[in-house]
């Protein structure tokens, strides 16, 4: 789980550097360990609050990588299905 979060998180770092995300990103490259530690002990039907840097924890949560990417780029597939 530390090796995908940090491939994802190098892979938004690299798209965001090319101005390709709306917005701004926090990676959290380099805390990799904590939320792939906490959610490992977690049940699906837990949940689970962050906030600075959180993408670690959706990511080991196991949030859907292609509707986290979505959401991050502000598409209608995202999480939350409101954006345009």
């Amino acid at each position: 789980m530390m090796v995908k979060i940090r491939r994802v998180e190098k892979t938004l770092a690299e798209v965001f550097s090319a101005g390709e995300v709306p917005g701004f990103i926090h990676a959290c490259i380099g805390q990799e360990a904590t939320p792939a530690a906490v959610c490992s002990h977690l049940k699906p039907s837990d949940y689970i609050t962050t906030s600075h840097r959180g993408h670690g924890h959706a990511l080991a949560k196991g949030v859907d990588l292609k509707s986290f990417m979505a959401e991050l780029f502000g598409k209608r597939d995202g999480l939350y299905g409101c954006n345009s």
